[in-house]
Protein backbone atom coordinates (compact mmCIF):
# COMPACT_ATOMS: atom_id res chain seq x y z
CA UNK A 1 0.00 0.00 0.00
CA UNK A 2 1.43 3.34 -1.01
CA UNK A 3 -0.20 6.35 0.57
CA UNK A 4 -1.30 9.48 -1.24
CA UNK A 5 1.08 12.37 -0.38
CA UNK A 6 -1.85 14.24 1.21
CA UNK A 7 -1.92 11.61 3.98
CA UNK A 8 1.53 12.73 5.10
CA UNK A 9 3.05 9.24 5.21
CA UNK A 10 6.08 8.53 3.03
CA UNK A 11 6.29 4.82 3.74
CA UNK A 12 5.16 1.88 1.69
CA UNK A 13 3.37 -0.82 3.67
CA UNK A 14 3.34 -4.39 2.45
CA UNK A 15 0.84 -6.81 3.93
CA UNK A 16 -0.26 -10.38 3.34
CA UNK A 17 -3.87 -11.45 3.62
CA UNK A 18 -4.13 -14.40 6.02
CA UNK A 19 -7.90 -14.89 5.97
CA UNK A 20 -11.13 -13.20 4.98
CA UNK A 21 -14.63 -14.06 6.11
CA UNK A 22 -17.10 -11.92 4.17
CA UNK A 23 -20.12 -13.27 6.06
CA UNK A 24 -18.60 -12.25 9.42
CA UNK A 25 -17.06 -9.03 8.05
CA UNK A 26 -13.64 -10.14 9.28
CA UNK A 27 -10.17 -9.76 7.75
CA UNK A 28 -6.86 -10.99 9.17
CA UNK A 29 -3.55 -9.80 7.73
CA UNK A 30 0.16 -9.73 8.45
CA UNK A 31 2.42 -6.71 7.98
CA UNK A 32 5.54 -7.61 6.00
CA UNK A 33 7.06 -4.14 5.65
CA UNK A 34 6.19 -0.85 7.29
CA UNK A 35 7.40 2.19 9.19
CA UNK A 36 10.07 2.58 11.89
CA UNK A 37 7.89 0.89 14.52
CA UNK A 38 7.45 -2.14 12.24
CA UNK A 39 11.25 -2.39 11.97
CA UNK A 40 11.30 -3.25 15.70
CA UNK A 41 8.88 -6.15 15.23
CA UNK A 42 9.51 -9.77 14.33
CA UNK A 43 5.85 -10.19 13.39
CA UNK A 44 2.63 -8.18 13.38
CA UNK A 45 -0.82 -9.62 12.73
CA UNK A 46 -4.06 -7.66 12.76
CA UNK A 47 -7.64 -8.82 12.75
CA UNK A 48 -10.40 -6.38 11.90
CA UNK A 49 -14.13 -7.04 12.07
CA UNK A 50 -16.96 -4.74 11.02
CA UNK A 51 -20.31 -5.36 12.70
CA UNK A 52 -23.65 -3.72 11.95
CA UNK A 53 -24.83 -1.49 14.79
CA UNK A 54 -28.23 -0.60 13.38
CA UNK A 55 -29.60 2.45 11.58
CA UNK A 56 -26.79 2.47 9.00
CA UNK A 57 -24.04 2.51 11.64
CA UNK A 58 -21.32 -0.03 12.27
CA UNK A 59 -18.73 -0.93 14.88
CA UNK A 60 -15.16 -1.87 14.00
CA UNK A 61 -13.29 -4.25 16.28
CA UNK A 62 -9.53 -4.41 15.92
CA UNK A 63 -6.99 -6.72 17.51
CA UNK A 64 -3.25 -6.47 16.88
CA UNK A 65 -0.73 -9.07 18.00
CA UNK A 66 2.98 -8.52 17.64
CA UNK A 67 6.32 -9.97 18.67
CA UNK A 68 9.29 -7.64 19.07
CA UNK A 69 12.77 -8.52 17.89
CA UNK A 70 14.19 -8.26 21.42
CA UNK A 71 11.19 -9.81 23.20
CA UNK A 72 10.50 -6.64 25.20
CA UNK A 73 7.19 -4.76 25.01
CA UNK A 74 7.04 -1.76 22.68
CA UNK A 75 7.58 1.63 24.28
CA UNK A 76 4.38 3.57 25.00
CA UNK A 77 5.21 6.02 22.21
CA UNK A 78 5.59 3.18 19.68
CA UNK A 79 2.34 1.57 20.85
CA UNK A 80 0.60 4.93 20.36
CA UNK A 81 2.09 5.24 16.86
CA UNK A 82 0.88 1.76 15.96
CA UNK A 83 -2.62 2.46 17.31
CA UNK A 84 -2.80 5.82 15.55
CA UNK A 85 -1.85 4.16 12.25
CA UNK A 86 -4.61 1.56 12.45
CA UNK A 87 -7.22 4.10 13.55
CA UNK A 88 -6.15 6.40 10.71
CA UNK A 89 -6.61 3.58 8.21
CA UNK A 90 -10.09 2.80 9.56
CA UNK A 91 -11.10 6.47 9.50
CA UNK A 92 -9.82 6.90 5.92
CA UNK A 93 -11.85 3.87 4.79
CA UNK A 94 -14.91 5.21 6.60
CA UNK A 95 -14.54 8.65 4.98
CA UNK A 96 -14.25 7.04 1.55
CA UNK A 97 -17.35 4.91 2.09
CA UNK A 98 -19.38 7.90 3.35
CA UNK A 99 -18.32 9.89 0.27
CA UNK A 100 -19.09 6.96 -2.09
CA UNK A 101 -22.13 5.15 -0.58
CA UNK A 102 -22.98 3.26 -3.79
CA UNK A 103 -19.47 1.80 -3.99
CA UNK A 104 -20.21 -1.21 -1.76
CA UNK A 105 -24.02 -1.17 -1.68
Amino acid sequence: MKFNPSVGVDNVFKTRLISRDAAAGKVKSEVLQGDKVCAKLKSQVSEMQVQAAGDGASVVKLAVEYDTLDGAPLAAEDQATLTKGYLGLIKAAEAYLVAHPAEFA
